[in-house]
């Protein structure tokens, strides 16, 4: 029989000697001729093969900030939400929590609900909701790989993401399938000490007719409350929620794939209102009812075998999603229902399209690739709320002011040119977004049309990326340099909003504060400027004949400029304008125009490593960050991660089938609000005090064993010396949530 092992030079996975060499071979003397034999189709009889899987844990782009989580590491993490899967990728970190509903990403230091962009199947799911999460409400076990984009998004991957770009794929049945199964079952059941949490999962996946690839899995968890290291409950943090997948696969041919896919999750549980805050309760608590909703249809085509298959390579998405969150039944921060208190309504409906075609031109030695295509998303977002009016006595159903319903869509066009000379790579991409931003609001509207202005904000933009990659004299290394532009722009609530929470009140903006004290068209998107320089290194057969070592290390620079928290109105002497500090001159107080000059430099450094034999792995993960705001002065640039450190060593035994480990994660200290001068906190955060949270370590070990094909055991401990520490606020920058204690979690996986 046969072994044959499907990995990627670059991801680190473990080689055969014969793979690591024949990798060699083609790293050093580049891609082989075909002989007049190579074109004939002989056939080749074998023996039974058994295929197996030795991808990497994390596969790393050579020559972009892109990392990608594999099933592997999703499988060893056994995690209950996607969030803190990701955050041992350099420069990621998570904002809020302990729950997933008050969970941010933070890429380097970009933690805004539209910093980063998010997609499940290709189907954008960004959504703004105030003190609220990103909104994944994506269960881990559905997933097959989650890939890590850090700094602008590409030209071809979406706009308004200045800090990076999270992309999920759900599962296929031929993930679960064994070589040779046609149909197959999963039943799985878990059990974590912490919250007393447990699992149950149940797939069936198959193919039928030869073509169709067909997969069906539920998952449901339910738990108590987390426990802290200092044996504290935080009260309301139970989980109760049912994950489904759906999804067919039609394959008829190589190069002809179309895939249906249905993701569903509902969710109610009483939560903190603020769940992304480091004292939840602190503003109530509410019964939160959660129903979300993806549906995708992706396809892809190149006529293999015809003479357009140069220029014919079209990939296509289009995606629908539906989330709907609720809030009632109110509480105090004691847990003491308030009598009549109202119920919010949030319903997002998001729909995506994507389309790109690849062609590709060889003239002589010169290979000419471009891909085009055009985007499409509009998001929409009806907020309203039912309360009780104090004088009728009645329940009435009214706009939700201070977060107005409204739609933002875009229109994009893009290309991506790459030209490959040798050992040489240079990129080059454009793209031109036509936005509209609309409220939807009655009372908003009519007020904005009393002062003639109007509901609608439209605007275009053009970013451009450029890029060099230069594999130094066809050996393991490869230097590059990339830059890229980016813009983020304001969202509905930054437009529109009125009331205390509208920026343009008259508090800051005195007698220019519109009477409706909307912003409107006085925001401007703030834009980002990135440059990234790093080395790449692939070596086999280092120390060990079926060993190979992988490294990557980046620096980057990234500015920003036009920041939305700058917006402010100035007097004639060009000083903020304070109307009601009554302590300064008359001149001081009256308001004569806007600026919106804030800048934010950052600068970091990102460094993977990892090693790997036939029966050994390790990585070793570091991330630095370092910034500043230039804004009515400079300032310490708060919410930053803390420099992180992240170890993994593991070996593997009796055929792959049992595999061990221990993962260190170490974090230092990072700057926070810590109080206030007392004096007024302009939106440049003048008169803030800013401060450390501490750093820390954690210890976790990680196991699972397959004794046979059809049963499989994982075993995770996290914290394992229940390590007092805490999370990363998510809203207002201060001292995060004190973070669960140690956990123990344990999986049983059947296969028929």
């Amino acid at each position: 029989m046969f072994l044959i092992q499907f990995s990627s030079l670059g991801s680190g996975a473990g080689h055969t000697a014969d793979q690591v060499a024949a990798a060699t071979e083609a790293e050093t003397h580049g891609p082989q001729a075909k002989t007049p034999d190579d074109e004939q189709d002989f056939p080749i009889m074998l023996d039974e093969v058994e295929v197996r899987d030795r991808r990497a844990a994390m596969d790393i782009d050579p020559i972009r900030s892109r990392t990608t989580v594999t099933s592997k590491e999703l499988g060893r993490r056994q995690s209950d939400n996607v969030f803190t899967v990701l955050q041992d990728v350099p420069s990621v970190s998570i904002n809020g929590g302990p729950l997933m509903s008050g969970m941010k990403f933070n890429i380097r230091g970009f933690s805004n609900t539209e910093d980063v962009l998010i997609k499940l199947d290709g189907a954008m799911r960004n959504f703004e909701k105030y003190r609220f999460g990103s909104g994944v409400f994506v269960e881990p076990e559905l997933l097959k790989e989650i890939a890590v984009t850090r700094g602008p998004a590409g030209v071809l991957q979406g706009s308004g993401a200045i800090g990076g770009a999270v992309e999920m794929q759900t599962k296929d049945a031929a993930d679960l399938l064994r070589p040779g199964e046609r149909f197959g079952a999963r039943i799985k059941s878990g059990f974590s000490s912490n919250n007393m949490e447990k699992l149950v999962s149940g797939s069936a996946y198959g193919k039928v007719f030869g073509s169709f690839d067909l997969l069906a899995n539920a998952a449901w968890r339910d738990s108590d409350n987390i426990r802290t290291a200092s044996g504290k409950e935080l009260p309301n943090t139970t989980a109760n929620r049912l994950s489904v997948l759906a999804k067919a696969t039609y394959g008829p041919q190589p190069g002809m794939r179309l895939s249906l896919a249905e993701t569903y999750l509902q969710e109610e549980t009483l939560q903190p209102f603020d769940a992304t805050i480091g004292i939840p309760g602190v503003f109530g608590f509410v019964r939160r009812a959660v129903q979300d909703s993806t549906s995708t249809m992706n396809w892809e085509y190149t006529p293999n075998g015809t003479s357009l298959a140069r220029w014919i390579n079209l990939k296509g998405t289009v995606g629908y999603t539906m989330t709907s969150v609720t809030d009632s039944d109110k509480q105090d921060a004691t847990g003491i229902p308030i009598p009549d208190s109202p119920t919010n309504f949030w319903d997002y409906h998001i729909a995506t399209l994507n389309l790109t075609n690849t062609t590709e031109a060889q003239i002589g030695p010169l290979l000419n690739t471009i891909t085009y295509g055009v985007q499409y998303n509009r998001n929409s977002r009806a907020a309203t709320t039912v309360q009780l009016n104090p004088v009728t006595r009645t329940w009435e159903t009214v706009e939700n002011l201070g977060q107005p319903s409204g739609t933002r869509s875009f229109l994009a066009l893009m290309a991506e040119y790459r030209l490959d000379i040798g050992q040489v790579s240079l990129t080059a991409g454009l793209r031109h977004d036509f936005y509209r931003v609309e409220v939807n609001a009655r009372q908003t509207r009519e007020l904005l049309q009393a002062e003639g202005r109007s509901p609608v904000i439209e605007f275009g933009r053009t970013v451009p990326t450029a890029g060099i990659a230069w594999n130094v004299l066809r050996g393991p290394f490869t230097l590059f340099y990339h830059y890229a532009e980016a813009f983020r722009p304001p969202l509905v609530d930054e437009y529109f909003t009125q009331g205390p929470f509208s920026r343009c009140n008259r508090a800051f903006f005195g007698n220019l504060a519109p009477p409706s004290g909307v912003c409107g068209d006085r925001y401007r998107p703030q834009v980002l400027r990135n440059h990234e320089i790093g080395m790449s290194l692939s070596y086999p057969r280092l120390f060990a004949p079926d060993s190979i070592l992988t490294a990557k290390v980046v620096y980057f620079r990234s500015h920003v400029s036009h920041t939305l928290y700058s917006l402010l109105a100035h007097t004639a002497t060009g000083k903020r304008c304070e109307p009601f500090n009554v302590s300064l001159p008359p001149e001081d107080r009256i308001c004569t125009g806007f600026t919106q000059d804030g800048k934010e430099h950052r600068e970091g450094l990102e460094v993977e490593l990892g090693y790997q034999t036939e029966h050994w792995f390790s990585s070793l993960n570091l991330s630095g960050i370092r910034g500043k705001q230039i804004c009515e002065g400079e300032h310490p640039l708060f919410d930053v991660p803390g420099d992180t450190l992240v170890f993994t060593i593991g070996r593997s035994d009796l055929g792959h089938r049992l595999e061990y480990g221990y993962r260190l994660r170490a974090v230092d200290q990072r700057r926070v609000i810590t109080g206030s001068t007392g004096s007024i906190v302009s939106p440049c955060n003048v008169g803030l005090i800013i401060g450390n949270q501490a750093g820390y370590v954690l210890h976790n070990l990680f196991a699972s064993y397959q004794p046979f094909h059809w049963l499989s055991v994982n075993v995770a401990a996290d914290n394992i010396t229940n390590t007092r520490y805490f999370l990363n606020n998510g809203f207002g920058g201060g001292i995060g949530q004190e973070a669960p204690g140690y956990n123990i979690r344990f999986f049983v996986t059947l296969s028929y």
